[in-house]
Order: C-alpha cells, then sequence, then structure tokens
C-alpha cells in the first residue's frame, strides 16, 4: 500500500507539475505568435489573445498549489521567525485552516460559477468558447490548493509533531528549497 501511495503521489505531482507549466508555455506560446502575425503580416488574431490569457491564468492558478506544496509562495515571516515553537505551531495550523476555508470558498463559488455560466449558455466575447469551461479552472484549483493545505495540516500533526518541529528547528520549515513535505 505503501508503495501505490508513493507512485500516485509522484504522479500527482508531476501532473501538478507538468499542467501549469505546460499551460503557461502555451499561453506564452501563444503570444509570441500572435506578435509575429502582428508585425509579420500585420494581421493579428484576437482569438490567440483571448485563448492566451486562459491557458496562463490557468498555469498560474493550478501553479498555486505547486507554490504551495514546495514552500514557493509569497510570506512575511520576520515576527513569525521570532515565536516560540510551540506558538509557531498554532500560527502554522492556524495559517493552514485559513487557507483551507479559502480554497473551499474557491472551489464552492467557483463551481457555483461554472454552473451559471453553464445555464446561461454564455461564450465568450471573440471566439464563444463557453465560459464554464474557461471557469473550470477556479473548483479545480480550489480543489487542488485544498489537498495541499490538508498536506500541510497533515505534516504539523504527523509524527506527534516531531518531524514539523525538527524541521522548524532546523531552518528547513519556513524556508526550504529542499522541497520538504510529507506524502498526502
Amino acid at each position: 500500500m505503501e508503495k501505490f501511495m508513493k507512485r500516485f503521489i509522484a504522479l500527482y505531482e508531476a501532473i501538478e507539475d507538468y499542467l501549469s507549466g505546460g499551460l503557461i508555455f502555451l499561453g506564452l506560446t501563444l503570444v509570441m505568435v500572435n506578435v509575429v502575425l502582428r508585425y509579420v503580416t500585420g494581421k493579428p488574431e484576437s482569438i490567440l489573445d483571448e485563448y492566451s490569457v486562459y491557458l496562463i491564468v490557468w498555469g498560474a492558478m493550478i501553479g498555486f498549489a505547486v507554490a504551495l506544496r514546495d514552500d514557493h509562495h509569497i510570506k512575511v515571516d520576520m515576527l513569525y521567525r521570532l515565536l516560540p515553537l510551540g506558538v509557531k505551531r498554532v500560527v502554522t495550523i492556524f495559517a493552514h485552516l485559513v487557507g483551507l476555508a479559502f480554497a473551499g470558498a474557491i472551489t464552492v463559488f467557483g463551481t457555483k460559477l461554472v454552473m451559471t455560466y453553464k445555464l446561461l449558455g454564455q461564450g465568450s466575447a471573440d471566439s464563444q468558447t463557453p465560459l464554464w469551461i474557461v471557469s473550470l479552472v477556479l473548483p479545480l484549483s480550489g480543489i487542488m490548493l485544498a489537498i495541499r493545505y490538508l498536506d500541510k495540516i497533515h505534516d504539523v500533526f504527523k509524527n506527534g509533531g516531531r518531524d514539523w518541529a525538527a524541521a522548524e528547528e532546523g531552518g528547513r520549515g519556513h524556508d526550504s528549497n529542499d522541497n520538504y513535505h510529507s506524502a498526502i
């Protein structure tokens, strides 16, 4: 079972990485193609602008979960570093619970938006792409963020909190670039 979970986690992480990076790459490629069309033929395609925005936004929204997983998100931790370990633990749990609530809100309200667009049949201005498809990134990224926040909360409690405490005391917990994180 443990071997299966490790493979599943590795696959999930690869999907996160390749999906976020691939979508951003495709979006930027469309931007470049449209710039070339603009200067070479004088006829840029508005649909390329539209889809490049969709792809970049999708890649960024999915990339938020990757940033959280690898502790590459923006944080202000000047005061956090000064706190005693027990208070750091409480602050960390609170912060992750707030993040989990935010991810839940993105999922719930994103799902409502998708359902509204589907019900109304609304399409985008240029290509008439159904906006419910474009908006699917909201509940998807909310779920992905929720998974990562649950993983972070799990890290704090795993092994009685000893692993988390050791990482914090060793300096790996908050400023890590060594991909310290546990299994989902």
